[in-house]
């Protein structure tokens, strides 16, 4: 439960409990479903008006769907010439700092963008055409390619306005000497079996010389070390068939969001780098150091695979080579 509601659950029932005392428990008894109604209607409101809009939203955004975004790359590709794309996560719930990081992310000149999920708050229609859509406009005409976060399940945990906008929760593509995979971690079973399959028929459908791993939901594996708490945020299940695999297929990079900010780590040979730190409010679960705005840029070229990571410190945007 997040912080806000188990605060407000907590005043509830100090309330409830001193109603209880001062006055009498029947006073208490009957105004807790009042509050309750109070604390629960929101969410029913949300419920219910899930799908509103959602089939407007998909009639306007098959452009930003994850085929047309890779038919457009396959367009566009040369072999042997050298490409950069760009990875950034967790623009949601903020309207100002988003568009400040695409348009920064935009002079990069990328071949495309691909985003590690939380794109809006609540998952609604109405959030994507406002805060979301922008986003993607910013970066026209570069494609953006995204798997969902936790945050984009929607009010029915059907991921439908995410679906609508990006068509896909998987995307498997190749691009020059690069595989790109990514699933959706972000919903309430976080990695399950099915998903493991697909990475593993993904990466090893034929050899290729580098290999990309994108998903919202780190493995708890990845929090040691990096964040500074002991509760763990990331998933369990399926955490060690994942780690074997991505070991195994020799992948590059797994690129990561939900805890806000930027790490990174080499693990078993795998570099797991965490960039959310698109927007969203920065974790105090990471060092301060890590807990900035950022977004990574990956070049690729004949001379192999090199990256940056770009940070927003003190207001001014600072470029470093890891």
């Amino acid at each position: 439960m997040p912080k806000k509601k188990r605060l407000l659950l907590a005043i509830t029932i100090l309330l409830a409990i001193l109603a209880g005392l001062f006055v009498n428990h029947w006073f208490a008894l009957a105004g807790l479903p009042a509050v309750a109604g109070l604390v629960g209607g929101k969410r029913m409101y949300r419920y219910v008006r899930a799908h509103e809009g959602r089939e407007e939203l998909a009639r306007n955004c098959r452009q930003y769907h994850a085929s047309a975004a890779i038919e457009t790359l396959k367009k566009t590709e040369r072999p042997g010439e050298p490409f950069l794309f760009v990875v950034l996560g967790d623009n949601r719930a903020t309207k100002k700092v988003p568009p400040v990081i695409h348009r920064q992310a935009r002079r990069e000149n990328p071949t495309f963008l691909f985003n590690t999920g939380d794109l809006v708050r609540y998952g609604t229609a109405q959030e994507y055409v406002e805060r979301y859509i922008p986003l993607l406009e910013i970066m026209e005409p570069v494609p953006v390619i995204s798997v969902p976060g936790n945050h984009d399940r929607g009010a029915r945990n059907d991921f439908a306005g995410y679906r609508a906008v990006h068509g896909t929760e998987r995307f498997s593509f190749d691009y020059g000497p690069c595989r790109f995979v990514g699933v959706n971690n972000g919903k309430r079973a976080r990695m399950d079996g099915d998903d493991i399959v697909y990475l593993r028929r993904e990466l090893s459908k034929s050899p290729i010389r580098h290999k990309f791993v994108f998903l919202h939901i780190p493995p708890t594996y990845f929090e040691d070390g990096v964040v500074t708490v002991t509760k763990r945020r990331g998933f369990v299940k399926f955490r060690e068939e994942f780690r074997a695999l991505m070991t195994e297929q020799q992948v590059d990079e797994v690129f990561m969001g939900h805890i806000h900010g930027y790490a990174t780590k080499i693990t078993d040979g795998v570099r797991y780098t965490l960039t959310a730190g698109a927007g969203a409010p920065l974790s105090k679960r990471l060092p301060t150091e890590a807990q900035v705005h950022n977004y990574v840029v990956c070049h690729v070229g004949p001379e192999g695979y090199r990256r940056e990571v770009v940070r927003s410190i003190g207001g001014e945007w600072v470029r470093r080579a890891e």
